[in-house]
C-alpha cells in the first residue's frame, strides 16, 4: 500500500494539514465562516470532511482529536474499505495492504476516535459493469451527468446519512455567543474515498437545510479541487487502469474495434478517457448547484430529503438546527 503524498501548503482555514491524509477541512470554515441566509452563523469544529483516511497512523489520529474530531462515518463500501482506492481501481489487496489497514484503525482507536460505517453503496455496486455505468454519470460533459450521479447516491445514502444526522443532533446545542466548539471533541469526520461525490451531496443536503444560500455550499463544495489538486494525476492514471474504465473506453469504439483492443486502445480513446477521469475528479460548483435544484424538485427541499428518505422526525430536524446553527 504506498503512502499518498502529504497536503502541500493549503489554506488554513478551512483546511487542516495533518500528513497522510488529503482533503481534510471544517466545511463550517469554508467562506470565512458560513452564514445562513438569516444570519445564523453555522457552527465550527464540528462538521469535518475529508478523503480516505486509511494512511492515518496513530499520531495523526491524536491530531485529528485535537482539532475536535471524535466520531468517523465512512460511507465507502465494502471494496473501498478492504483495498483504500484500489477498491474503485478492481485492483486486488495484499496480504501488507490488510495489515497495515488493520494497524491503522487500531490507531484510531488507541486515539480515542470512534468509527461507524455507514456504506452507500453495496457490495455488488462494485462490478467493473456497475462502476461503468457510475462513470458514464461522472464524465458526461455537462453537469446534468453529476446531477444524476447524486441523484444516484441520494436514493441508496437515506440510512447512512440518518445515522449520521442523528449523531449531530444528539450533540449539545452551543452557546449563542460563539461558533467555536469548547470542552471534548465532538466533532464528526465524514469521508469518502476522495471526499468529493457521497461526501459533497451529504453536505450540500445538510448546509441547504441549515439555511446557508446555495452558492456559498457550492463554494464549499469546490474546495475539494483544491484539496485534491496535488493527487489529481496520480488518481486519473489508476482511474484509466482499472476495469470500470476499460468498459466506458471500449463503449466509444465500435464492437469490431473494442473486440481486437487487447486493453489497448487508440491514442484518441485514452485522451478522450483521461478527459472523462479529469471531469470524474472535479468538483465545480455548477454541479452542486444542479444537485441542489434535483433536490428540491424532487423533494421540496433539503429538509424534505431529509424527513422523506433519511426518515428524521420534527426531534431531530430541530435537533440539527439547535446543535449546528449559533447566534451571529
Amino acid at each position: 500500500m504506498a503512502t499518498p503524498q502529504n497536503n502541500p501548503g493549503l489554506p488554513s482555514p478551512p483546511f487542516f494539514n495533518i500528513g497522510n491524509i488529503n482533503n481534510l477541512r471544517d466545511a463550517a470554515l469554508a467562506e470565512g465562516g458560513l452564514k445562513t441566509e438569516s444570519g445564523l452563523l453555522v457552527r465550527t469544529g464540528v462538521l469535518f470532511r475529508s478523503a480516505d483516511v486509511s494512511f492515518l497512523d496513530r499520531e495523526g489520529w491524536e491530531k485529528a482529536r485535537k482539532i475536535g474530531i471524535a466520531h468517523v462515518f465512512d460511507l465507502r463500501s465494502k471494496p473501498e474499505v478492504e483495498k483504500g482506492w484500489k477498491g474503485i481501481t478492481g485492483e486486488a489487496a495484499n496480504q501488507e495492504d490488510v495489515d497495515i489497514r488493520l494497524a491503522r484503525e487500531e490507531g484510531m482507536k488507541s486515539a480515542g476516535v470512534q468509527r461507524s460505517w455507514v456504506p452507500v453503496f453495496e457490495d455488488t455496486d462494485y462490478s467493473p459493469e456497475r462502476l461503468a455505468e457510475r462513470y458514464m454519470h461522472y464524465v458526461d460533459e455537462s453537469s446534468q451527468g453529476f446531477v444524476q450521479a447524486y441523484h444516484d447516491i441520494l436514493m441508496h445514502a437515506g440510512p447512512a446519512y440518518r445515522t449520521i444526522c442523528q449523531y449531530l443532533a444528539s450533540l449539545p446545542s452551543h452557546t449563542n455567543d460563539s461558533t467555536t466548539t469548547t470542552g471534548p471533541a465532538a466533532g464528526a469526520l465524514i469521508h469518502c474515498t476522495a471526499g468529493k461525490d457521497r461526501t459533497g451531496i451529504f453536505y450540500g443536503i445538510l448546509l441547504s437545510f441549515l439555511g446557508v444560500p446555495d452558492d456559498v455550499v457550492a463554494a464549499e463544495y469546490s474546495l475539494t479541487e483544491v484539496g485534491l489538486a496535488h493527487m489529481r494525476e496520480s488518481v486519473v492514471e489508476r482511474l484509466l487502469q482499472g476495469p470500470g474504465f476499460d468498459v466506458y473506453m471500449r463503449k466509444l469504439m465500435s464492437d469490431d474495434a473494442a473486440a481486437n483492443a487487447n486493453g489497448e486502445f487508440p491514442p484518441e480513446i485514452l485522451e478522450k478517457g483521461k478527459q472523462a477521469a479529469l471531469r470524474m475528479m472535479g468538483a465545480r460548483k455548477e454541479s452542486m448547484l444542479g444537485g441542489l435544484e434535483m433536490v428540491r424538485k424532487e423533494w421540496g427541499s433539503a429538509e424534505g430529503y431529509l424527513r422523506k428518505v433519511c426518515g428524521l422526525d420534527d426531534g431531530e430536524v430541530e435537533g440539527l438546527r439547535e446543535a449546528l446553527l449559533v447566534g451571529s
